[in-house]
């Protein structure tokens, strides 16, 4: 288990726009998608908005379950992350596919990734259909992160990805290619 953040600092995990692997579940079936386009919108009550286009695997979970989670990769994981974004889980199992280790969350139905830096676990509270997506706001239910690697925000160890656009991304001062 991850350590526990309080829940108005939550919105931090994700600051500056770190890339994220979002979980999605419903009826036995489950994905995991990549995903840059999230936002922290409040801290009290703890928000997050994230935008996921309606034709995605993800969007249909997370439409019925009405529960996400944002799990915050670090960049050994930058092949999964690519893998994640390119593959549809509607006939594959991501986690299968990539290695990444489904674990239960405390608060949702969706499993988290061992393997990440941290953890949101949301609840759908709004949705809004915007052009070819639907940006979901969820409220942290439950966050956490890896021991030593946050505090109130993140500390300068603690290797964050950014999307920077096609195959680049920026992690932690470095830039790197996928």
């Amino acid at each position: 288990m991850k350590k526990e953040i309080p829940l108005d600092k939550a919105y931090r995990l994700l600051n500056p726009g770190c890339v994220v692997l979002v979980t999605a579940a419903y009826q036995g079936r489950r994905n995991v998608m990549t995903l840059a386009w999230q936002t922290p919108l409040s801290s009290r009550p703890p928000l997050v908005g994230i935008a996921v286009a309606v034709s995605h695997f993800t969007h249909e979970l997370i439409a019925a379950s009405g529960e996400f989670a944002l799990n915050i990769p670090g960049p050994n994981l930058l092949t999964a992350v690519q893998r994640c974004g390119k593959i549809s889980g509607r006939d594959r199992d991501k986690f299968e596919e990539t290695g990444l280790t489904p674990v239960q969350a405390r608060k949702v139905g969706v499993p988290l990734i061992a393997e990440c830096l941290g953890h949101l676990e949301c609840r759908v509270v709004e949705s809004y259909k915007t052009g070819d997506h639907t940006f979901f706001v969820g409220e942290a239910l439950a966050a956490g992160a890896e021991e030593g690697l946050f505090s109130d925000h993140w500390e300068e160890k603690a290797e964050i990805i950014h999307h920077l656009g096609g195959n680049w991304y920026f992690v932690s001062g470095r830039r790197e290619t996928g």
